[in-house]
């Protein structure tokens, strides 16, 4: 009788086990294919824009602009083909540009519904470390405009915590995690579509 009982509760702690780990394997893997042209913009004035920027050009993901003051009616007709919205504020950055954290916010989140009706593909991104997850700004960029991608791009640096890769699975979004801002251009070109 003991021998039953010791084997019921071992099932039954499998099946609870089994059922913690559901919401784990239901993120969605799969990234979509990326196509230039493409343009970044930030959430916030920090230098994620121009790092990213930079790196893309550096991997021949071109052509691609950065613009960090983009509204939702510059995106029509431009041809553009991804939008990348960095996350994490700089301070300096939004007084130098007049702005402040809930007009970058409200700026992105017209830009990002743009380009959804635009056709083209969303990266929302974190991509400066743990120096851009320090204060209130910081994460209402982080909270209001992660999810709002089709992917979301961090660097390892960002995701030392965990925090991104539990998001992207409260989501049910991809994550793609490059080693460094340098090598940004280089993962994401593993998902750019081949001209043939």
């Amino acid at each position: 009788m003991k021998r039953i009982i010791k084997i019921l509760a071992f099932g039954g702690l499998v099946c609870i086990c089994g059922l913690l780990c559901l919401p784990m394997t239901a993120v969605s893997s799969e990234v979509p294919t990326i196509e230039p042209p493409v343009i970044v913009t930030t959430c916030g004035q920090s230098p994620g824009a121009v790092m990213v920027k930079m790196s893309l050009m550096q991997a021949q993901i071109v052509p691609v602009e950065n613009n960090n003051t983009i509204i939702a009616s510059e995106l029509k007709g431009k041809g553009y083909k991804t939008l990348i919205v960095t996350t994490g504020t700089s301070g300096k950055g939004m007084g130098a540009a007049g702005t402040n954290i809930n007009k970058e916010i409200a700026r992105c989140k017209e830009v990002i519904a743009a380009a959804k009706e635009e056709g083209m593909i969303v990266i929302t991104a974190h991509v400066e470390g743990m120096a851009r997850r320090t204060d209130s700004a910081d994460q209402q960029s982080i909270d209001e405009i992660m999810p709002l991608g089709d992917v979301m791009l961090v660097v390892a640096e960002s995701d030392s915590d965990g925090y991104f890769t539990k998001l992207a699975q409260e989501y049910g979004k991809p994550l793609i995690v490059a080693k460094d801002a340098l090598e940004i251009g280089k993962k994401l070109k593993e998902y750019v579509k081949v001209e043939k």
